[in-house]
């Protein structure tokens, strides 16, 4: 079997996938029709791939994109899921889904929460733990998905998604950036969520998160 990952940071996904004997192809920038018809992928992995998945791959490959996605779906669609989370006070987590064409709505295969103390947290270093979080369950799971063992299961809930710009006013008001204290943000910026529109760039195209 062969496998697009569409990664800027790639390396704790080809160990699980090439475990199972197969192959992988790993791109970061912005893939046309044409690129994803000469690679002829079986399964497409995107995790932190924020390019335009168009409408006819989406099609093509229906049920065959998985995207690893730091929240506990359906809190915390679109960009920067752990900042929101910490604004918005919702659960933690990690959710690997199927891409259909909305942003984040497709059907889950496996999530985990995770248990984040604010007075013990960064910004910056729940969004690394979360980071190794879903990079586990994607090495424990990627074998069941693969073999069709974990049946997908439809987001009956649709809750509000963010935009990359949602969050440029509020991060400024944050002290020390990234590295800002969670209980500090959470009171500096708390009921101060302003959810983008659902849907996807286009309403049919994606980016993925």
């Amino acid at each position: 079997m062969h496998v697009l990952i569409l990664s800027p940071y790639p390396d704790s996904l080809i160990a699980p996938i090439t475990a199972r004997g197969d192959r992988v192809t790993v791109r970061s920038d912005l893939l046309n029709e044409a690129d994803f018809a000469a690679i002829r992928p079986d399964w497409v992995v995107s995790y932190g791939y924020r390019r335009l998945i168009t409408a006819p791959v989406l099609d093509l490959y229906a049920g065959r994109i998985v995207n690893l996605h730091i929240s506990l779906l359906p809190y915390n669609r679109g960009a920067d899921p752990n900042f929101w989370s910490w604004v918005d006070n919702t659960p933690k987590g990690v959710t690997l889904h199927l891409i259909d064409g909305e942003m984040d709505t497709g059907p889950i295969l496996v999530q985990r929460e995770v248990k984040l103390d604010p007075d013990l947290e960064t910004l910056k270093s729940s969004y690394l733990r979360l980071r190794q979080e879903i990079e586990d369950v994607f090495a424990r799971h990627w074998d069941a998905i693969a073999s069709g063992q974990l049946p997908p299961q439809v987001q009956t809930t649709c809750l509000p998604m963010h935009r990359a710009a949602d969050k440029t006013e509020l991060f400024a008001r944050l002290p020390q950036g990234w590295d800002t204290p969670a209980r500090i943000a959470m009171r500096l910026l708390s009921g101060a969520s302003s959810p983008g529109e659902a849907g996807g760039a286009d309403g049919r195209g994606r980016t993925t998160n």
